[in-house]
């Protein structure tokens, strides 16, 4: 009778403690209002079409499976036109696929990094190591060699993972020797790219008065100016263009704090905005903004891209 009984109470139990599966997931506007997001997407794209102050993020690349939103493209800004990944020999198939998915869904463009200062260190590593080894110095040959050997590495990781263009960066000076020959090779092996490759854009990043081939910056879309820790931006453009670099396409790139980095070096992304908008422009055209580490400003206390967003919003204010 016990047992009976027993087997009564577990029975209705089992009926009043079914587990149900319940979804915790917050919805995404396009699940919560498909046609609201999809005007919404209409708009943005329209609004990366029409005349307005550009804002260039950075963000870091990885081989891995991204773990953090801060890595993942289709979580930049909406309102940021293009991307510019720092990425290594290879980039996670998550992040490429974004690639596109950017461009169709929001008109962004996403852009590879090509930094003349990474084949710089490489070089000199191996001088270091022929100094340990007691063997002579490379050759003008040699140092040729290795920079469009390895400038070519670099853009070839353009058109397999789907890059709309390259971001060309170089700091270095034009003196006679070493820093005019691997210039020369540098940027000789990028416009071979260019002239291979025409639909593809192009940015300028770094002190265009010490390109050799001045004419050729004319075919860089932009001209990034690294402002540093310079607060002053109104004397950055004669600094950094001289008097033959294209004057009519200036973006500054400003930096904002970081895990390794705590304190804001330079001016602010809203401050430069406010610059930008209102500051005296004499002999040179501003046509945006470059944050180089926006993927730092995605961990904010109170809004994911906060510095990002409020620049934006300065230079474009809502009409």
């Amino acid at each position: 009778m016990a047992l009976v009984a027993a087997s009564a109470v577990f029975s209705s139990c089992s009926d009043w403690t079914m587990p149900e599966n319940l979804d915790f997931r917050r919805q995404t506007p396009e699940q919560a209002d498909p046609e609201a997001y999809a005007q919404y997407l209409e708009s943005l794209r329209a609004y990366k079409q029409s005349e307005h102050n550009v804002m260039i993020v950075g963000m870091k690349g990885t081989d891995k499976y991204p773990n953090s939103q801060s890595q993942h493209i289709m979580a930049m800004p909406d309102s940021a036109d293009y991307v510019v990944v720092h990425m290594g020999e290879t980039l996670h198939e998550k992040i490429v696929a974004e690639i596109p998915e950017a461009l169709q869904k929001k008109g962004t463009q996403t852009l590879l990094y090509i930094d003349y200062a990474e084949i710089a260190a490489a070089w000199q590593a191996l001088e270091d190591q022929r100094a340990d080894n007691g063997q002579a110095p490379g050759t003008d040959e040699e140092l040729t060699a290795f920079f469009k050997a390895q400038t070519e590495a670099q853009l070839a990781r353009c058109n397999p993972n789907g890059f709309a263009g390259i971001v060309v960066s170089f700091q270095g000076t034009k003196i006679a020797g070493y820093a005019y020959n691997s210039q020369n090779a540098y940027m000789t092996t990028v416009k071979a790219f260019h002239e291979s490759n025409p639909d593809k854009v192009m940015f300028f990043r770094g002190g265009a008065r010490n390109v050799i081939d001045q004419e050729f910056l004319k075919e860089f879309k932009y001209t990034i100016i690294v402002t540093g820790e310079e607060k002053k931006l109104n004397v950055l453009p004669g600094r950094n263009l001289g008097s033959t670099a294209p004057k009519d396409r200036v973006i500054m790139e400003l930096t904002v704090p970081s895990a390794e980095v705590p304190e804001q070096v330079g001016e602010t992304p809203v401050n430069a905005a406010t610059w930008l908008v209102t500051a005296d422009h004499s002999g040179y055209t501003p046509k945006g903004l470059c944050v180089e580490n926006a993927h730092d400003d995605y961990f904010q206390k109170d809004m994911a891209f906060k510095n990002v967003r409020a620049a934006i919003t300065v230079m474009n204010p809502v009409k």
